[in-house]
């Protein structure tokens, strides 16, 4: 949960913060900070394609004290930038070990660590995701009112530096080895060859799962980017479109507890059949109810989506696949889930400029909510078959 906190200073939220000064400090345009920002995000993603099987070969210790070292680096050099083009490197920097590494080290420990209730571990982590957002804006929002935004990003380094990185060293030092491969697989699949990243791509398990858990951050990041125009053809004003985000927010953090609870009694996989459909319901009720009560069901839906997706989608690998590759795994859906959010605006942009209705929009995400997860996962066998299956 602390490392999901710290990753706070490389998400999207934290960062937008200060875009106006960005812009103010380089005489940047909000085309060209979004290709900066686009760029450095871009980067990140392609990098976790090699860089989340660190956690796999490196203690955690080691690795949360390396993705601390370089977070703090990006947040310094954010802070002394002296150009958009300087800023660049820090955007990068942050964006990979922030919204890349730190959350995916703590998903990856919940996973291998947690020898019962690994649901609950699990939704730990997402809570450490929804605190940040929920503090850290309204924080450094107080804190700019005072100091320069350089002093902040200066503040945000020294705090990780001498704050993060012996607090996390210290919390993971007693996590080592792999526990629940010694615990929960037999020797035959201990023994198994490790699977090539390439072969992962040629899974079909794998990629039947991606149909599914790809979608919540593809629906959730387009929509929010456009909520603009959407709040224009819905005539909603700004003070509820805020409070809306306050409903997402809880209905988040609710949904998240629930799920770690209903995993550990259930599985993964089971609620992988009806996590989409909250969020499909909202989307439809943008068509069906009226524009003023529209909004609440939107936001509520995204958010009991987001708040089961950010658990499922990461309890479903270790059921599939255990926990020996969990890092490189899950590095890999990490990086196509960044890959895929740049294509979500990109697609509903097109739809609303070519005059397609919500209520068209909505329909459409509902019948593949219902069809799509009803295709995929009766059809995935039993985990301990498919971690058999690894090394062919």
């Amino acid at each position: 949960m602390i490392a999901a906190l710290f990753s706070s200073v490389g998400q999207t939220f934290f960062i937008g913060l200060f875009g106006a000064d960005f812009r103010a400090e380089f005489q940047l345009s909000d085309t060209a900070l979004g290709v900066l920002y686009s760029g450095a995000t871009l980067i990140s993603g392609l990098s976790m394609f090699w860089l989340g099987g660190l956690a796999d070969q490196l203690s955690l210790r080691r690795a949360v004290v390396l993705v601390l070292v370089v977070l703090a680096s990006g947040a310094a050099l954010v802070s002394i930038a002296g150009s958009g083009w300087m800023l660049l490197p820090g955007l990068f920097l942050v964006r990979l070990a922030g919204q890349g590494m730190m959350g995916h080290l703590g998903v990856v420990a919940a996973g291998r660590y947690a020898l019962r209730r690994r649901g609950r571990a699990l939704a730990m982590v997402s809570y450490g995701f929804i605190l940040g957002e929920a503090c850290f804006p309204p924080l450094v929002a107080l804190t700019l009112e005072q100091f320069d935004w350089r002093v902040v990003w200066l503040a945000a380094s020294a705090i990780i530096a001498l704050v993060g990185v012996p607090l996390l060293y210290w919390l993971a030092r007693p996590l080592v080895g792999n526990p629940v491969a010694d615990h929960e697989q037999a020797a035959s699949e201990a023994d198994a060859p490790l699977m090539a990243r390439r072969k992962l791509f040629g899974n079909p398990y794998f990629l039947r799962v991606l149909t599914i858990v790809l979608v919540p951050p593809v629906l959730i990041t387009a929509l929010f980017l456009h909520q603009g125009a959407i709040a224009e053809r819905q005539q909603w004003s700004l003070i509820n479109v805020g409070n809306g985000f306050v409903l997402f927010a809880l209905a988040q953090a609710l949904a998240a507890f629930a799920s770690g609870r209903l995993i550990d009694r259930f599985s993964a996989r089971s609620l992988l059949r009806f996590q989409l459909l909250p969020a499909a319901i909202g989307v439809l009720c943008l068509g069906l109810l009226e524009p003023a009560a529209s909004l609440w069901p939107m936001f509520f839906g995204l958010g009991i989506t987001a708040g089961l997706n950010g658990v499922i989608a990461s309890a479903i690998w270790v059921e599939l696949f255990g926990t020996r590759q969990l890092g490189m795994i899950r590095g890999v859906y990490a990086a196509l889930m960044v890959l895929s959010t740049a294509l979500g605006p990109i697609a509903l942009g097109g739809l609303l400029d070519a005059g397609v209705s919500l209520l068209a929009i909505g329909s459409a995400v509902l019948v593949y909510a219902v069809v799509v997860p009803m295709l995929s996962v009766p059809g995935i066998g039993r985990s301990s078959r498919l971690r058999g299956e690894q090394g062919r």
